[in-house]
């Protein structure tokens, strides 16, 4: 192999799937060092996105008390409205069996989780087994009263999980761990302006980590809280929920999520509808636009009525769903025709935990030096 030429070398490995590359770190130690390097991880990722050559992940946790085994398990995914059947991954913690969060969604195929026997948590890509376990930050909150999110600082080429303790009436701390420096450091109180969190599930879109705050006092809209990994800096924005809507006899159930390359607000509004939203730009309120609305009549076999959206299709024609709090179904919902298509998958684990993971990918491999140098010898 050594008589081929390096850019033929490079575009032979960059056609492999991350399962193969992973495989033939053993070729030689100048392979080893070249699917390591950093620029080759970003340049096949980008590739697998660019040519949708690979399929994407999604990511399950089964806590199943009966005879089926608890632990993660992965569904590959295409645009063909079929699911490969659940393949259980080798579980990164030690207590496999006990309940393991998925802190929000997932960055380049990692995922930030969290074991809720010790509260420890960890970076983690499925997709190689690799796990990167983080200390615990040094302020006052217990463990399981703080909250966390993961992202990815594009300018830093870093990821950083971000702990925010118990919110009090004017602000709370926040603590920013990055992977680079392997530590952690105190930024701004994120100020909280008589408000608290809405739901534990802090996503990451647009370079900046976004969550749900609800009033404590005044009866006002939810906001949608924005922390800039790049900058560190806090900004606001509203919700399309109007202020009727929210308060009244039956206060929906607010959720985000990320669909389709923009913010997704849920909402349930228990029996009466299921809306989703879509901010088609990022940050600008006026831009919020109602996607679908379910009404009750449209699933009549199922009682539970709120859904979480997982994938729009390639055509933007219809949206993968699964039920919030009975994740073990899923289906298509056809945006044009408001009908549902029921997607099966073998090796059919009770799942209670989702998240879409993307495409496999090598993050999280440690870098190394190449034998030759600093650089990989197929960038000299």
């Amino acid at each position: 192999m050594s008589i081929l030429p390096p850019e033929l070398i490079l575009d032979i490995l960059l056609r492999l799937s991350y399962k193969d590359l992973i495989r033939s770190l053993c070729v030689s130690k100048a392979w080893y060092a070249f699917i390591h390097d950093q620029r080759f991880i970003k340049a096949h990722l980008q590739r697998s996105i660019e040519t949708n050559s690979a399929p994407l992940s999604i990511l399950i946790w089964s806590d199943n008390p009966e005879d089926a085994p608890s632990g993660f398990f992965s569904l590959t995914f295409r645009d063909n409205e079929t699911i490969g059947a659940a393949v259980r991954t080798e579980q990164p913690f030690k207590y496999a069996d006990n309940y393991t969060d998925i802190l929000g969604n997932s960055v380049h195929g990692v995922v930030c989780i969290r074991n809720c026997v010790d509260w420890e948590i960890a970076l983690w890509n499925p997709s190689i087994q690799k796990l990167k376990k983080i200390p615990f930050p040094s302020f006052e909150t217990p463990k399981f009263t703080a909250y966390y999110g993961f992202g990815y600082d594009s300018v830093h080429d870093d990821y950083k999980v971000v702990g925010i303790g118990d919110c009090h009436t004017e602000s709370c701390q926040v603590h920013i761990y990055s992977l680079k420096s392997n530590s952690w450091k105190r930024i701004q109180n994120m100020p909280c302006n008589n408000f608290d969190f809405h739901s534990d599930y802090i996503v990451f879109f647009n370079g900046a980590l976004n969550w749900l705050m609800h009033p404590v006092l005044d009866e006002t809209p939810h906001i949608i809280q924005t922390l800039t990994l790049t900058s560190e800096e806090y900004c606001q924005f509203s919700t399309p929920v109007d202020l009727d809507d929210v308060y009244n006899m039956y206060t929906p159930t607010l959720s985000l999520e990320v669909l389709g390359g923009c913010l997704c607000l849920c909402v349930d509004r228990f029996g009466a509808a299921h809306d989703v939203w879509v901010m088609k730009e990022y940050g600008m309120t006026e831009s919020w636009t109602l996607l679908f609305s379910i009404e009750p009549e449209a699933v009549p076999w199922v009682h539970v009525h709120s859904f979480k959206p997982l994938v729009l299709s390639k055509n933007g024609e219809m949206v993968l769903l699964t039920y919030k709090y009975h994740n073990s179904v899923f289906f298509w919902y056809d945006l044009k025709k408001k009908s549902f298509k029921q997607v099966e998958f073998r090796g059919h684990p009770h799942v209670s935990k989702v998240a879409v993971s993307g495409v496999g990918s090598l993050y999280l491999l440690d870098p190394v030096i190449s034998w030759k140098g600093s650089t990989s010898p197929l960038y000299l």
